[in-house]
C-alpha cells in the first residue's frame, strides 16, 4: 500500500509538471509522461509478482494446465501494455496512432487465446458426440 500511495504521488506530480511545461515545451512534457508510465510500470513488477504467485498456486490447487495459465497472463499482458501506449499516443496527439495501438493488441490478444478457443470447441464438440 505504502508504494502505491509513492506511485500516485508520483503521478500527480508528473502530471502536474507535465501541464506547466506543456505551454512552453510540449516534446519536454511527453517525455514526462512517458517517465512516469515507465516509473508505475517498474513499481507493478513486485506486486505483479505476488499475484503470479498466488495465480500459479490457485491454478496447481485447480488443476488448470500452465499453458493454460500462460495464455491468460499474456492476454492480461497485452491488454494492459496495449492501454499503456495507447495512452502515450493519445497523449502526445496521435490519436490515430492509438486507435493502430489498440486495434493491433486487440487482435494479437484474440490471437494467443486461439488455442483456447480450440479447447472450448473440442470440448463442445466431444459432449455432442
Amino acid at each position: 500500500m505504502p508504494q502505491l500511495m509513492k506511485v500516485l504521488a508520483a503521478a500527480v506530480a508528473g502530471s502536474a509538471l507535465g501541464l506547466v511545461v506543456r505551454r512552453s515545451n510540449p516534446e519536454s512534457s511527453l517525455l514526462i509522461s512517458i517517465a512516469v508510465s515507465i516509473l508505475a510500470m517498474y513499481a507493478s513488477f513486485e506486486v505483479a509478482a505476488a499475484v503470479l504467485s498466488f495465480l500459479r498456486l490457485v491454478a496447481d490447487a485447480a488443476g488448470i494446465p500452465n499453458a493454460t495459465l500462460a495464455i491468460v497472463l499474456k492476454t492480461a499482458g497485452i491488454s494492459i501494455l496495449t492501454k499503456l501506449i495507447a495512452d502515450v499516443c493519445k497523449d502526445s496527439g496521435q490519436a490515430g496512432a492509438a486507435s493502430g495501438v489498440e486495434f493491433f493488441g486487440a487482435v494479437t490478444a484474440i490471437y494467443v487465446a486461439l488455442p483456447l478457443f480450440q479447447t472450448v470447441l473440442d470440448m463442445i464438440n466431444s459432449l455432442l458426440q
